[in-house]
This record gives structure tokens, C-alpha cells and sequence, in this order.
């Protein structure tokens, strides 16, 4: 396959995403777990209340249970219902319990009178000077979630504040899936890994290549993609039957494997002499983007290798636009936790991009507004990570020209400059 025709034959980033899920299956194996064991991981099954709760009426407020037929009127105090245990008391005629928030009420009682709206007339006797009508103040039986409602849908990514809600209930199991098993693999005979500061600086300096990028993805995966388990991430050189021999292994073990580096438009590069070796099916070669233009992908015994750029930008770039809906679909993920941080912002300048990429920009805050400034063409280079330092976020743009004062969408990787939490704004 000719460099000319590989520059042809750019495959849009939604149909290599379709045709790469028309080859490959989610995960189907899931499994009950305690809900304190679950957070990140993806509801399998609808989860539903199984019971009415509260079980029995509630208060809602510190002070004292009666029956509302008995106000406003001197009642006396038999006793207390305190959170944390079930109804002990009884109130008859005449008779009042003091309640905490969120403690079961007593039998007999109907309605709640806050401590501040009573008289204490001695150690057992209080004033209730108004009329109270039942259900003042508490939450009746069954009165927030009835059994059998839904409570979480499958597809969606359990959070702590899920744990929270579902405990509440008396939920302690969910059904959950499996996580989607990664591993990368980073290739390059110019790549180190970083030891001694001094030596490395050294190394650096002489031509070798920190391997950051395989750093760059697990990053993103284990932020934004916790329903994925990144299995192993290993340096190698450009050596087919060392990389060939390490998948090969560690295809068993896993769902996906990314590979980074070797995906340039050379059939002698080491992504394509892998997929020979291997004997992959090709899916396609190449993404109609610019940053992260090799990205490639073929599929060994059902899963899905896919080959991203050495370098950082381009491979996030890949990440952010095909990798993240893949993983979501292979981990049957229909509400993922936490979102991908995308804002709109307000463009200062202009673009003109021959196809989608990641334009690095500097975010400020002005007039409630978010505004993204495109940082110098040298530091949108590929090759320059130190670009990741000025920028505040990835300006995801289409292929089309934007003039100042159009939206763009951004990738945050930081917080705009300017920006104040609004609930400190005076």
C-alpha cells in the first residue's frame, strides 16, 4: 500500500468507530458485588428499591411526635425515638415523644412538632400552641421510593453518591460488569524510561526520548474511564517478533490493546508487520484527523489493536475522539461517570483547520464567558509537549474555518484562568 493512497483512504473518526464495534463484543460476563465494591464499574442489570422506604413514617425535623388531633394542647412526654433504631413507643391520648431528624416516630403519632414551636412546661410536659395536621413535618411510609421503582438503570457507571443512595435503601448488592482489560504497549528504540534526574536530563539532551505517551493514556483512561482496568503498560523497541511474542501473551488476558508508536504510512512500519504476524484483520488505516493522522486498528481473535502516534497530543487526540466511545461501548457504558470535561468556549482569533484536530488554547474567564485563545503555531506542533504547559485545554475542531467570536468545544486540562466558584462571587 503506497503513501499516496494510505493519504486517500483516511477513514472519518465515526465510521472507524463504527466499523471497529461492528467486529468486536462488550464485555457480557457480570457478577453480584457489594455496592462499597462497585463504584466505578457499570450497572448490568436495572437495579429496583426492594422495599418501600422509609419502612415506617420518619421525621423530618428535630422535636416531638403527636397526634395532630391532640394539638394545640399541653401534652406528656412518655420518651424518645432517637435515629439508629426501630419504633419502641406507642402514643396515646394526650401523650408526646421527642424525635430526632431521620428517627422512626412512634406508633399512634401523625404528625411532628419542631422543638423551637413548643413550650417545655416542666421535665415531662410541653405546650403545643397551634394546630398541627397530619403528616407535619415527617415522611411517611413509603412516602419517597416504593419498591419494585428503579433505582439505577443498566449502562450506568456507579458513583460514591450511588453507594449513598442505594445504601439508604437497603440496596448492598448490585449486578455489575466486569471491567474492560487494557494494555499498552509503547514501542520506539529511541524511548527510555525515566531513572536518576541527572542521567536522564543527560539522555535527553543526547537525542533519547522520555516515553510519556503510554503515561498520557493510562492517565486518561484511569480518570475519565473507571469501568477500564489497565492490565500492564510495557516499553519495547522496533523489534516485530519481540512486540509480536509480548501480545501474543498478553491477548488472552485482555479486551483491547493499544499500541503507540510504528504507525507512520510505511507498509515496513512496525504496526502493519505486527498485523501480519499476528494475522489481524485490518479495520482501517489512518483517521481523517490531524494529530493522530496514523491512527490504526485491526482485530486479533475478536479484539480489537489499535495503533496510536508516539506522540502525546496525537494519541490523546485519538483517545479523547475514538478510544473513549469504544471503551464505552465494549463496557456497555450508556451513562458514563465521571464526563469527559468539554465546555463550550468563545473563540479569540482564528482557525482554519484542513481536518479535525486539537488546537492547544489558553482559557480565560471574562463576562461569564470562557474564551479560548489558540496558543503559537510552535507550540501546536506534534512534537511539542512542552506546548502542555502553556495550554489550559484541546480546542476540538472540525474541519471547517472558525473566525473569532465562533463556539468551539474544549477538551479542559485545566481550570480556565479567571474563573471563580460562583456560590464565593460576591
Amino acid at each position: 500500500m503506497s503513501g499516496a493512497r494510505y493519504i486517500e483512504e483516511l477513514t472519518p473518526v465515526s465510521i472507524a468507530l463504527e466499523e471497529l464495534k461492528g467486529r468486536v463484543r462488550p464485555v457480557g460476563e457480570w457478577f453480584e458485588v457489594p455496592v462499597w465494591d462497585a463504584v466505578g464499574l457499570v450497572v448490568a442489570r436495572d437495579v429496583r428499591a426492594p422495599v418501600d422506604w422509609p419502612p415506617y413514617a420518619r421525621s423530618a425535623y428535630d422535636g416531638y411526635a403527636v397526634r395532630s388531633e391532640d394539638t394545640p394542647g399541653r401534652l406528656r412526654v412518655v420518651g424518645e425515638e432517637l435515629i439508629g433504631g426501630a419504633p419502641r413507643l406507642r402514643i396515646g391520648p394526650g401523650e408526646a415523644a421527642y424525635v430526632t431528624t431521620g428517627s422512626y416516630i412512634p406508633e399512634g403519632a401523625d404528625t411532628v412538632v419542631p422543638e423551637e414551636k413548643v413550650k417545655r412546661l416542666d421535665d415531662n410536659h410541653i405546650l403545643v400552641e397551634e394546630h398541627y395536621p397530619p403528616g407535619s413535618y415527617l415522611d411517611s411510609a413509603g412516602s419517597i421510593v416504593r419498591k419494585g421503582m428503579t433505582l439505577l438503570k443498566s449502562g450506568t457507571v456507579l458513583t460514591w453518591e450511588d453507594v449513598a443512595g442505594l445504601l439508604e435503601v437497603a440496596v448492598t448488592e448490585v449486578p455489575v460488569y466486569r471491567s474492560v482489560r487494557v494494555a499498552i504497549v509503547s514501542t520506539g528504540n529511541e524511548l527510555i524510561y525515566p531513572s536518576m534526574p541527572a542521567l536522564t536530563a543527560k539522555e535527553i539532551l543526547e537525542g533519547k526520548v522520555v516515553a510519556t505517551t503510554g503515561d498520557v493514556i493510562e492517565g486518561f483512561m484511569r480518570r475519565y474511564t473507571p469501568w477500564v482496568e489497565v492490565i500492564g503498560q510495557t516499553l519495547l523497541p522496533d523489534d516485530r517478533e519481540a512486540v509480536a511474542w509480548h501480545i501474543e501473551r498478553v491477548l488472552p488476558l485482555v479486551d483491547v490493546v493499544l499500541v503507540t508508536g510504528g504507525t507512520g504510512p510505511s507498509r515496513i512500519d512496525l504496526f502493519y508487520q505486527l498485523q501480519d504476524r499476528l494475522g489481524g484483520e485490518l479495520v482501517f488505516r489512518g483517521l481523517y484527523v490531524i494529530g493522530g493522522k496514523p491512527t490504526s486498528a485491526y482485530v486479533v481473535e475478536g479484539k480489537p489493536v489499535v495503533g496510536l502516534s508516539g506522540y502525546p497530543i496525537s494519541a490523546l487526540h485519538a483517545m479523547i475522539r475514538l478510544v473513549y466511545p469504544l471503551l464505552q461501548y465494549m463496557g456497555n457504558v450508556r451513562r458514563p461517570s465521571p464526563p469527559l470535561p468539554l465546555v463550550e468556549a468563545e473563540l479569540e482569533g482564528e482557525i482554519t483547520p484542513k481536518r479535525p484536530r486539537p488546537i492547544k488554547v489558553r482559557l480565560e474567564y471574562r463576562n461569564d464567558k470562557i474564551i479560548a485563545i489558540p496558543l503559537d503555531k510552535r507550540y501546536q506542533k506534534s512534537s511539542a509537549n512542552v506546548g502542555f504547559l502553556m495550554a489550559d485545554g484541546l480546542a476540538l475542531t472540525g474541519d471547517r474555518p472558525l473566525k473569532k467570536g465562533d463556539k468551539v468545544t474544549v477538551f479542559l486540562l485545566r481550570q480556565p484562568r479567571g474563573y471563580k466558584l460562583p456560590w464565593l462571587t460576591p
